[in-house]
């Protein structure tokens, strides 16, 4: 999934990091020369931040994971198709693009998979309703916090 030129960047900084055995600043493959998207797991806050620091993404990377669990929270492994939904929704997806895929599960599950863009996509899907209200700037849930808050307020 990764051009030649990065497998051989990465071999000869590890290479050199190695012989030379001194402490130098962690130089980690830079999947974003093979990957144009990012399709994460939605399972919260800590996961999509996790794993966008771990991978290096910025935020433009993470906003379809964070969209879709503020819409639709996290919905096990049918999450991740609504961030791939999101992606198609706002046009980002188009033909020879390739999407990174990660799902995680209980206990120490992980899996991912490569998936390449075959067509410029145009298709409606979940996100017809409301996509022009996206990406939002808060997060929180508001209508469950208009509906359940009471439910953290003391009694006096």
């Amino acid at each position: 999934m990764l051009p030649l030129r990065e497998l051989i960047r990465y071999s000869i900084v590890s290479y050199c990091r190695n012989k030379s055995k001194t402490s130098t600043p962690e130089s980690g493959l830079n999947l974003k020369s093979g990957i144009k998207h990012f399709c994460i797991h939605p399972g919260g806050r800590a996961v999509i931040d996790g794993m966008g620091r771990s991978l290096g993404l910025n935020e433009y990377d993470l906003k379809p994971t964070r969209m879709a669990l503020h819409r639709f929270g996290n919905t096990s492994a049918a999450g991740l198709w609504y961030v791939l939904s999101f992606m198609e929704a706002k046009k980002r997806l188009k033909k020879g693009d390739r999407i990174l895929m990660i799902s995680l599960g209980a206990g120490f599950k992980c899996n991912n998979c490569v998936w390449e863009v075959m067509k410029n996509l145009d298709d409606a899907n979940v996100w017809e309703d409301c996509i022009a209200k996206y990406p939002v700037k808060c997060t929180a849930n508001t209508s469950f916090l208009e509906k359940y808050s009471w439910i953290n307020e003391s009694s006096n």
